[in-house]
């Protein structure tokens, strides 16, 4: 009980009756807003107050409406063009999939799931089996390589994310779904890159 009113008294900080979230930016489209919209679907699961589901619906409707690569998958930010980042499939996937769970939207799984598949795809090295941190499709960014556009550095604490986001999306992903073997074999074949470098 002490947890969950923790929880509701900082959301209801920034979500007001109507459903709107002060100091949200929708035009941003940016991945690390829609984190939080998790416990906007646990308050509204567990008090079904609508204003909690109209402020998912927010979050819902920017990924909706986010900039993605050429090749379907989400933009980071508006501010970073044609660029995927490991950490944003936590930021984005498990409230997409709750919501897709929570709201019967069965076809977002399959937009959730080629999310995961496409940047372990553009970012894995073939050597270590680790994780670079971004891609830029354009390849236009100092920092891409010129010809697989993945950023030069691995980053551990994305490579945490990219797992965990795949870890919590698993609660909702459906045990039928025809990618979630391919799906667990990516955090399969992750976890023992990563146990060979930590």
């Amino acid at each position: 009980d002490r947890y969950f009113a923790y929880i509701k008294k900082n959301i209801d900080q920034f979500v007001t009756e109507d459903g709107s979230i002060k100091t949200y930016e929708y035009d941003t489209f940016n991945l690390d807003n829609i984190a939080t919209g998790r416990q906007l679907l646990m308050l509204y699961r567990t008090t079904h107050d609508p204003k909690y589901r109209k402020a998912a619906r927010v979050l819902r409707d920017q990924l909706a409406d986010h900039p993605r690569t050429k090749s379907g998958g989400f933009w980071h930010k508006k501010i970073y063009p044609y660029q995927m980042w490991l950490d944003g499939i936590y930021m984005a996937e498990p409230f997409y999939a709750q919501y897709a769970l929570t709201f019967d939207e069965p076809a977002s799984f399959d937009d959730i799931a080629h999310q995961i598949i496409l940047i372990e795809e553009r970012t894995r090295d073939s050597r270590t089996g680790l994780l670079y941190h971004a891609w830029d499709e354009s390849r236009q960014q100092r920092w891409a390589d010129s010809e697989t556009g993945h950023s030069p550095n691995f980053w551990g604490r994305a490579m945490g994310w990219y797992a965990m986001g795949i870890v919590d999306l698993l609660d909702y992903l459906p045990e039928n779904h025809a990618k979630r073997g391919e799906i667990i074999s990516i955090l399969q074949r992750l976890s023992e890159a990563l146990i060979q470098y930590q």
